[in-house]
């Protein structure tokens, strides 16, 4: 960890090409690091990352982040949990805090953030990949989830990138 945290100083020193990128997987690892440090102090994990070590609800919770843009419902996440759906739904809430659509929703605006700042991916392309049928659809629910259209989200995320 030390080693990492030397870098990521060392990085921020430094004016080199790429340096936002390595930055930005510097920070990657660190969570990484302190995630399995935390865990390792646990006797149970609790929250998020308890629920991602729990059968049930974290067998759901890897399945839909391996598998983002499949049309997940509610019956297949709790099949995949081998719970009842009112079983699963309620387990689901209780370890990571929030329904297991809405999370599914948030969850995917979190990537296609991400990849709005740093990838070229068309809008629609990006619609597809996080489970949208149109761009119209993934632009209304990046806008309720985010308060911005992607469109905007990516101009004020590229104009803040030269600027930064």
């Amino acid at each position: 960890m030390s080693n990492l945290s030397a870098l990521t100083v060392a990085e921020m020193e430094s004016a080199g090409v790429g340096r936002s990128l390595v930055l930005e997987h510097l920070a990657q690892l660190i969570l990484v690091h302190m995630l399995r440090v935390h865990a390792d102090q646990t006797d149970q994990p609790v929250g998020w990352l308890g629920a991602l070590v729990e059968d049930g609800v974290g067998t759901a919770l890897r399945a839909m982040h391996a598998d983002v843009g499949r049309r997940w419902t509610l019956d297949e996440l709790a099949a995949i949990g081998h719970m009842s759906r009112s079983a699963f739904a309620s387990a689901f809430k209780a370890k990571v805090g929030t329904a297991p659509l809405t999370y599914l929703i948030e969850w995917r605006m979190r990537l296609a953030r991400d990849a709005l700042r740093t990838d070229s991916r068309s809008i629609s392309e990006l619609a597809a990949a996080t489970g949208y049928e149109s761009e119209s659809a993934f632009s209304t629910a990046f806008r309720r989830v985010v308060g911005a259209s992607p469109r905007h989200f990516r101009d004020e995320a590229r104009h803040q990138a030269r600027m930064g």
